[in-house]
This record gives C-alpha cells, sequence and structure tokens, in this order.
C-alpha cells in the first residue's frame, strides 16, 4: 500500500545528493531526487479555464472530480498530493512535477521508495528499477485532472502537436507519442521522443515545451547537472 508524501515547500536537505551511494540513500535523499533535483522539479502553473468554453465543463463528466474512493490517498504513490485542488470548483492553480522518470536516478529513487514503503523484498531492487526507457521521456506529474474533460485522447493530441524539446539553439525535436492518464484527481502526462546524438551531450541547457490550453510550461534543465555515474541520465 503506498500512502502519499509530499512536502516539496518544506524539502531541504543538508548534504548535496548523493550523500551516500546507491542503495544507501536516506529517505530524504530518495524523497529530493523524486521532487527536487536536476531530473525532477516543481513548478505551480496557473490554470485558464477561459483557453476552452466553460459550459462545456460539467464536473460530473470528470473522473475523480466530484468523488474520490476512501482510499484515494493512498494510491496515488509518494507524490500523489500534487495537483489535488477543490472537489467542488475548477482550481485555478496546480503544484506539478515535470520530471525524466526515464532517467537512471528517478527509478532507482522509485525503486527504493517501493520497497520501503510497501514492505517488498530487497532482492527484488533490480526487477523494479527495470530497463532504461526506449524513448526519452518527460513527465508532468500531478495535472489535475479536470483538465481532462474532454478526455485522455485529447489532451494526447494537444499535447502532441504543442510539445518541443531543444538543445541550445539546436531546431526544436518533436514528440513521437504522448501517453496521458488519470490517476484519482491527477493526470500523469508522460511525453515521449525518440532519442537523438544531442541526448549525450555533457553540457548546455535542455528545454522542455508544452501546451496544454488550459496552462503551458516551459522549464530548462542543465544536461551538466544530469550527468550520473559518467553519462547523461535524461
Amino acid at each position: 500500500m503506498r500512502y502519499v508524501w509530499f512536502a516539496m515547500a518544506s524539502l531541504a536537505l543538508a548534504a548535496e545528493f548523493p550523500e551516500k551511494a546507491f542503495p544507501d540513500w536516506s529517505d530524504d535523499t530518495v524523497r529530493k531526487v523524486l521532487t527536487d533535483s536536476a531530473w525532477s522539479r516543481g513548478k505551480t502553473v496557473k490554470l485558464e479555464w477561459v483557453k476552452r468554453d466553460p459550459g462545456n465543463i460539467n464536473l460530473r463528466d470528470i473522473p475523480g472530480a466530484l468523488h474520490a474512493p476512501a482510499n484515494a490517498n493512498q494510491s496515488l504513490g509518494p507524490l500523489g498530493g500534487i495537483g489535488r485542488g477543490k472537489k467542488e470548483s475548477l482550481p485555478n492553480k496546480a503544484d506539478i512535477l515535470i520530471r525524466w522518470p526515464g532517467s537512471l536516478p528517478l527509478r532507482q529513487a522509485t525503486a527504493l521508495y517501493r520497497i520501503r514503503e510497501e514492505k517488498l523484498d530487497a532482492g527484488k531492487l533490480n526487477e523494479l528499477i527495470g530497463a532504461p526507457e526506449t524513448y526519452a521521456v518527460v513527465e508532468l506529474f500531478g495535472v489535475p485532472a479536470e483538465i481532462a474533460h474532454q478526455g485522455t485522447s485529447v489532451i494526447e493530441d494537444i499535447v502532441l502537436r504543442s510539445a518541443t524539446l531543444q538543445f541550445g539553439n539546436a531546431k526544436p525535436i518533436r514528440p513521437v507519442k504522448v501517453e496521458a492518464k488519470l490517476q484519482a484527481l491527477t493526470m500523469n502526462v508522460r511525453i515521449l521522443f525518440a532519442r537523438t546524438p544531442e541526448f549525450s551531450a555533457k553540457s548546455g541547457d535542455i528545454e522542455i515545451y508544452a501546451d496544454l490550453q488550459i496552462f503551458s510550461v516551459r522549464e530548462k534543465f542543465r544536461l551538466s547537472q544530469m550527468q550520473y555515474r559518467g553519462r547523461a541520465e535524461i
């Protein structure tokens, strides 16, 4: 069973990540990697519902918007509180994460979290870490479910047409696929990009942009800070 685990506003570590080699990370290090690291960044976004016809939005048509299951807080994982707002009205802002779930540090942190919180056999650690993603994946984690009032397929199409990934001043890269999944009161949007030679770069910036109409995100990550075990982890 998973428990809500998110206190990004108060997150502060005395030691730089990592203070110990994996898998001897402390719980604080696991939280930091998942929510506030070179591979994961929190952002408050303003939601502007006027970009779509408010008359077409019916909260009763939004999965989980009016009534959450009794164990909703226990099924959202370590970051499940992100994006949650008042159930009785449309939110005007949301706290989300922009992160690289396929990077080795995030896969390791997620695996350690599950081992500790779900009381799993430590021998399953490598299985939980899993293999690297075929695509480079940027995830918008904790997006309010209300945004998918017309269905997740609409969100996938909008993001597919709007999202770009850009290395420095190079030509922007378009995604090959987008996956949006509802999870209780929030939605996670995975944006998949084909890996190009630029993904092995060790310096410069990488910028992700996506316009979901209700809100947009534009975030830069520093490649030099995404180096891990001698390689860029993206």
